[in-house]
């Protein structure tokens, strides 16, 4: 990271990443005496809200896992959504309307402010916001590293029983993605999931007939390439256009048409969500579902 690189940001995000530039390098860097404030484009009403990082952290939490789940579970949601953002931020990923992140989770993470939350929790939402705020003020400043760098800190709901690796999913090697065992998310609803497809559905997307072939898996047991008919597609198109929860699934085909058992949901690499549920669940703390998901990582607290 170039001095040049870090001083595009706000004076406030200057002084963030001033403190990660130091700290991850082993140097004593400032000491933020206040949280620095950032901009998140709002997807919806097309405006940026601004507000602190740690605040921000809240809504990032509350939108992207489910606020029922254990503290130590939220605790390493928090970390992991922290860590996240400053990446996003160090790198200087352009956002509409000069943003510093946005809430689209096909670029970003998702983020909610509390009055969103309370409409989808019209019951339960300041205990549930006071128990997200009190897993982000638990973990205030901590980061997950690898050899001294931010982690792209990756995360999906469900793994189905083994997380995959950066490679096979992404198609780069990255030593703290990689498929690890877990047999903590089976009380997810989407742990399996049944689908059925007449031959007709099956037509309108690759063409008359009746084969479906999978042509590679990836070391994990996902789909890597299958033929449809006379159609050839990846994995990720494949779980695309039949709306599949994951692309680790089993097909079966009869006269009628096609089934596929599903396993997971979501692209499987990093932190399983309610892997890291189950895990809490059996008592395990946070710095052990991070490490168990993100091997060879270690958590760092940073100055403020």
């Amino acid at each position: 990271m170039s001095m040049k690189k870090i001083i595009v940001f706000s004076s406030a995000i200057a002084l963030a990443a001033l403190a990660v530039f130091f700290a991850l390098r082993g140097c004593q860097g400032p000491v933020i005496k206040e949280l620095p404030k950032i901009t998140v484009y709002r997807s919806q009403s097309n405006q940026v809200e601004r507000l602190d990082l740690e605040q921000y952290l809240v809504g990032a939490v509350a939108a992207e896992m489910p606020a029922s789940f254990e503290p130590e579970a939220l605790k390493a949601q928090a970390i992991c959504a922290r860590t996240y953002a400053l990446r996003k931020l160090m790198d200087g990923k352009p956002y509409p309307l000069k943003a510093d992140l946005s809430d689209d989770i096909n670029t970003c993470q998702g983020y909610v402010n509390y009055q969103e939350f309370f409409r989808l929790h019209p019951y339960k939402s300041k205990e549930w916001w006071s128990k997200i705020q009190q897993a982000v003020e638990d973990t205030r400043g901590e980061v997950v590293l690898y050899e001294h760098q931010l982690i792209d800190a990756l995360y999906h709901s469900t793994c189905g029983g083994q997380t995959a690796s950066a490679q096979e999913v992404f198609g780069c090697e990255i030593a703290y993605l990689q498929s690890v065992k877990c047999d903590y998310c089976k009380i997810s609803k989407r742990y399996k999931t049944e689908q059925a497809f007449a031959w007709s559905e099956i037509a309108a997307i690759s063409g008359e007939g009746t084969c479906i072939q999978v042509m590679a898996t990836t070391s994990s047991g996902r789909i890597k390439q299958v033929k449809v008919n006379e159609k050839t597609m990846s994995g990720p198109a494949f779980r695309q256009a039949f709306a599949l929860p994951s692309t680790w699934c089993t097909i079966s085909v009869n006269e009628q048409g096609v089934t596929m058992v599903s396993r997971g949901y979501g692209h499987g690499v990093g932190l399983c969500q309610y892997g890291a549920q189950g895990m809490a669940l059996q008592g395990k703390n946070y710095q052990q579902i991070l490490r168990h998901y993100y091997p060879r990582t270690r958590i760092y607290k940073l100055p403020y």
